[in-house]
């Protein structure tokens, strides 16, 4: 079965996810066509859902002015709790699935308890967060 889905680079999961404020530049991908591979595992989707994650992410945003950014801790790995964020949410430092790049920031989940209108459902089921809406930011590490 082929399935047809948006790809993009690494670069712009740092860009949208870097954003300092206002709406992220447009992005024009063209469909690439990917073939299931017998005996392939979930994992091998992990990359292209965050970054179809990003895109929708970064084509809506909230009052604050900031779009969501994709923080589902299903996204991610290398976890490691360095914090508590002044409105009382634990900070992560983390790496997406498929990267290297270091981001501190929250889980989706966590924030899900504390303030649920900050919390968006990507298609897919993967959760964002407006970090505008929490009155801090996601920060890259290195």
């Amino acid at each position: 079965m082929k399935t047809f889905i948006c790809a993009a680079s690494i670069a712009t999961l740092t860009a949208t996810t870097t954003l300092a404020g206002g709406m992220a530049p447009a992005i024009e991908m063209e469909p690439v066509e990917v073939v299931e591979e017998t005996g392939g595992s979930s994992a091998n989707l992990i990359v292209p859902l965050i970054l179809i994650a990003l895109i929708a992410a970064a084509s809506s945003s909230s009052d604050s002015g900031l779009p969501p950014a994709a923080s589902d801790m299903r996204l991610k790995d290398n976890i490691t709790p360095v914090g508590t964020a002044a409105n009382g949410l634990p900070l992560y430092q983390f790496t997406y699935r498929g990267s290297d790049i270091v981001f501190e920031g929250v889980m989706a989940q966590d924030v899900l308890s504390h303030r649920p209108e900050a919390v968006t459902t990507l298609p897919g089921g993967v959760m964002a967060v407006d970090y505008g809406l929490l009155g801090i930011e996601m920060k890259r590490v290195n």
